[in-house]
């Protein structure tokens, strides 16, 4: 087994051929020219030898060598000439594996006593299937032994009296297994949707890098939070019904999928991807909700016009636009008469239409051939707010996630990550923490909080430079087998070195308590193979000041916010609004500021250490001290 990027690569190879090794190259997405001679098979006879030239050499070739190529990038592509001198062997992923096993390790885990029945039933089936075949056999070569007429041999008529009772006997069983197996095929049918929502949540996840670059999910992530819910679930405990069980486990893939992704997408991609989890939730409870497969592709496609624009009346109360996609909306065929409905309901739309939050009250425009479920209505409601008030469409497909989902499942953006249960518990000692921030924003004093608190011995290697990578490569190596931490920060300015990276991870075996802490900008330079491996958390600041504001308080220890005096609470919120309203008047450049400044969770920590030691100094250890003796000018100047 070798690699391009091994130094010994070109020894193996040439061993391999002079012996007649088998040789297993790996990653051989970065192509190595050097075997062009032995995939051409350009070899050449001399005085009874066969020999093969390999760079300036010519080396024996052996008639049993054999060589087989792998690669981990399902995204690798290779140039025509090298795919027509190799066979290919796809070993990739498909809908009906993923669904099989899910429900295979579904089975394992929730009816233990139905998957061994099966397993057993299947070994069964196999092994009468063989033992039907060998009769076959017998019987051909008993009648092809035989002499004379077939009729007068009485050894032939006992072998076909035996092997007639035989075959009934075995067929009888083999019926009667397919009649237990129906059984069994009745009990999995139950967790068949649980076993398609999966196949269908992890392809959307493949889907997502087309979202942004930084969207790259492998199948072990998926499979990490699927064992995860069926194994470490909390909601389970005491739960013994199968159906209630089931509800459980289904409802918690789709939160803890989304809760984990979710922390590596910027903010404005989340509702993209809630989106698209309430769509599979909604085909899983297709026969109670009904599927609106045309609806949720009108949704997508965005407000339809009509072909010809200038038969469109313009409807009292609203703007052309609106006019015209009021009348596009009609290819829909529950907003057939929707046109009719806002001619002769003018004044409830345009009161309607001047509402701040039209969404809370959308009047019913629509018509349906059957009753309509609370999620059909919302989803109606969000095709007619697209259509009238497009600037309230999030807001809409806000309510709409939250009736198909539930109430909680949206509140999970609001979360600061956990950064201390990740690392603990959704971690493997060879999967790097990718931390990806927006410029301006750094996370590594969280990694050094965290280390400070788990009581961790921390490197820390900032990269860029030679030194540098040879510095992060003996830290790697010694604290994966010490059980060290490494950080290593702005990774993203060394992009071709994270490729060696990725492979010399993929080889360690690490200790259980190492970990690999990256810090970089989102930049696309990041090698998608990394990307793929890695466990990936996004740092913005939070939209919003509520948002900011909860982050704040979020990362302030109890311990801190309770040290006397009492007013000291009372500055960090007035610091903490003073940060979140910076914060918020940068998403609107140039109107918030002329430029870009970079003020981030540095300034608010170097902010609140400010206002400790002021207050410390000033307080003298009293619970309380009068407004008049804090120092307000020095702490204004120190922080404005």
């Amino acid at each position: 087994k070798t690699s391009f990027l091994d130094k010994s690569f070109r020894k193996n190879l040439e061993s391999a051929l002079r012996f007649g090794n088998p040789l297993l190259v790996e990653d051989v997405e970065s192509y190595d020219p050097i075997l062009n001679p032995v995939l051409n098979k350009e070899v050449k006879r001399t005085g009874g030898r066969v020999l093969i030239t390999i760079g300036d050499a010519d080396i024996d070739l052996s008639p049993s060598f054999e060589i087989f190529m792998s690669t981990r990038d399902p995204t690798a592509d290779f140039p025509p000439d090298l795919c027509s001198r190799v066979t290919f062997v796809n070993f990739t992923v498909t809908h009906a594996s993923l669904q099989s096993q899910c429900l295979d390790s579904c089975l394992k885990a929730e009816r233990a006593d139905v998957d061994e029945k099966r397993s057993d039933l299947l070994k069964l089936q196999g092994e009468f299937m063989l033992r039907l075949r060998h009769l076959e056999k017998a019987l051909l070569k008993a009648l092809n032994e035989c002499q004379g007429n077939i009729l007068d041999n009485d050894n032939i008529i006992n072998t076909l009296e035996t092997l007639k009772g035989e075959a009934a006997d075995v067929q009888r069983k083999v019926d009667d297994t397919d009649e237990i197996m129906k059984e069994v095929e009745n009990v999995s049918n139950q967790y068949m949707p649980l076993s398609q929502a999966c196949s269908f949540i992890y392809f959307a996840l493949e889907s997502l890098n087309h979202v942004h670059f930084l969207y790259h999910y492998s199948l072990q992530f998926f499979l990490d939070i699927f064992n995860s819910v069926l194994h470490d679930n909390r909601k389970l405990e005491g739960v013994a019904n199968c159906t209630s069980r089931l509800s459980i486990i289904t409802e918690q893939l789709f939160v803890e999928t989304f809760r984990r992704v979710s922390m590596s997408m910027l903010h404005k991609d989340r509702a993209c991807f809630a989106m698209v989890l309430a769509r599979i939730h909604m085909k899983q409870v297709a026969q109670i909700t009904g599927s609106h497969d045309r609806e949720f592709l009108a949704f997508l496609n965005g407000p339809q016009k009509p072909f010809n624009l200038h038969s469109v009346e313009l409807i009292k109360g609203t703007s052309q636009e609106q006019s015209n996609h009021l009348a596009g909306l009609t290819l829909i065929h529950a907003f057939k008469g929707v046109v009719q409905w806002a001619k002769t309901h003018t004044k409830e739309l345009q009161a309607w239409i001047n509402l701040a939050e039209p969404e809370k009250s959308t009047p019913i425009c629509w018509d349906s051939d059957k009753p309509q479920t609370e999620i059909g209505q919302s989803f109606m409601r969000l095709l007619f707010i697209q259509a009238i008030r497009p600037d309230r469409v999030l807001a809409a497909s806000n309510e709409f996630i939250r009736v198909v989902m539930g109430d909680n499942f949206y509140k999970i953006i609001d979360k600061q990550p956990n950064l201390s249960g990740i690392v603990a518990n959704e971690i493997r000692p060879s999967t790097p923490i990718l931390m990806c921030c927006e410029i301006g924003y750094d996370a590594s004093s969280q990694v050094d909080d965290l280390a400070a608190i788990r009581g961790k011995a921390l490197i820390s290697i900032a990269m860029g430079s030679g030194e540098g990578f040879t510095q992060a490569e003996k830290s790697i190596s010694a604290a994966s087998r010490s059980g060290h931490w490494v950080m290593l920060k702005n990774v993203h300015l060394a992009p071709q070195w994270l490729l060696a990276l990725e492979k010399k991870l993929h080889n360690i075996k690490p200790h259980d308590d190492f970990r690999l802490f990256l810090t970089m900008e989102i930049s696309p330079k990041i090698p998608f193979s990394l990307l793929r491996i890695g466990r990936i958390i996004t740092f913005q600041a939070p939209p919003g000041i509520k948002a900011n504001l909860t982050r704040t308080f979020a990362d302030i220890s109890s311990d801190r916010m309770s040290k006397p005096p009492n007013e000291r609470t009372r500055l960090y919120f007035i610091i903490g609004w003073f940060h979140a309203i910076i914060q918020e008047r940068m998403r609107y450049l140039p109107l918030g500021w002329s430029k870009k400044y970079e003020f981030n969770d540095s300034d608010l920590q170097c902010a609140f250490d400010s206002l400790d030691v002021w207050l410390d100094k000033f307080s003298k250890g009293r619970n309380n001290i009068p407004p008049e003796h804090i120092p307000w000018d020095a702490l204004k100047r120190l922080i404005m």
